[in-house]
């Protein structure tokens, strides 16, 4: 019994805040001139002066669609355990083809990070998560740095940089969808959308923007710490991509994990709901150990 009470007690561990909190909707946080790009605040209602973690959260939809409301159970409970969560819009294909999406989501950081003293946000504890096309734009802002051309122009004067990012079966090496021939016919749409996506005026899929596009192209002893949570069974983007990132990031003495979800397809965590319970808790324990321990 008491073994048994002892496993209960570290496996709620990071679950330990579960506070209340209060939202701010609607804030615009990059005016580009022609658009202005809108997010949703998460913030704990916590007593005292203690700087608090945040975390910029992405949403998913192919690049093409979507909205910063598509992730609210994530948001609620992120904020229930002490963070502070900035759900953003970003611009999306194909009138913006990449790389605006991660223009934008660079600003959001630096949103947060300028923010940091009326929100009480510690800007040295801002951590990345995204689904989908979310979890492709967060690995990015762990592995991309100021010296790559990615930065946009909304919101000069503070970096970029984050602490660690999570990605939920994002798409992460892009090279896959040209070199994978187990797509077949589903494949070659993909590809013709990742021309698309990388570069409009393209022939083919085979273009260097490929790579240009793919996280795992700017892995580098100093990218940030990556958890992976991906389905072995995901027919959009294949559980193949986050193997390869992981590796590659394990070889270049980058902290990171893969939490492999077996037998389970793209957004399994929508119908999943007790596995994704399990998940998260592993998620607030990764970004504990990387620096956001909530006092």
């Amino acid at each position: 019994m008491v073994r048994v009470l002892a496993i209960a007690a570290l496996l709620s561990a990071p679950m330990a805040y579960a506070g209340a909190y209060r939202t701010e909707r609607g804030k615009v946080y990059a005016d580009l001139g022609d658009k202005k790009l809108k997010m949703t605040l998460y913030l704990p209602e916590d007593d005292g002066a203690a700087l608090r973690p945040g975390v910029v959260l992405i949403h998913g939809g192919a690049w093409i669609f979507g909205t910063r409301y598509q992730q609210l159970w994530y948001c609620r409970h992120f904020a229930r355990h002490g963070y502070v969560v900035m759900t953003i819009d970003y611009r999306l294909m194909p009138k913006h083809p990449f790389p605006n999406c991660l223009h934008d989501c660079k600003a959001a950081v630096r949103w947060m990070r300028l923010n940091a003293e009326k929100y009480r946000v510690d800007p040295d504890r801002i951590f990345a998560f995204g689904a989908s096309a979310g979890g492709h734009l967060a690995s990015l802002l762990a592995t991309t740095n100021s010296e790559d051309g990615f930065e946009g122009d909304a919101n000069p004067g503070a970096s970029s940089e984050i602490r660690a990012a999570i990605s939920l079966y994002g798409a992460v090496d892009l090279t896959l969808y040209r070199d994978e021939p187990r797509f077949g016919v589903f494949g070659k749409m993909t590809k013709q959308f990742m021309k698309e996506f990388t570069a409009p005026e393209a022939h083919d899929a085979d273009d260097a923007a490929v790579e240009v596009a793919s996280p795992i192209t700017y892995a580098r002893p100093t990218s940030k710490p990556v958890l992976l949570v991906h389905g072995t069974d995901d027919i959009l983007v294949h559980y193949e991509q986050s193997v390869r990132f992981h590796e590659r990031l394990k070889e270049l003495g980058v902290p990171t994990r893969l939490i492999t979800a077996e037998n389970r397809n793209h957004g399994f965590d929508y119908v999943h709901t007790r596995q994704r319970r399990k998940i998260f808790r592993e998620m607030l324990a990764f970004y504990e150990e990387h620096g956001s321990k909530v006092p």
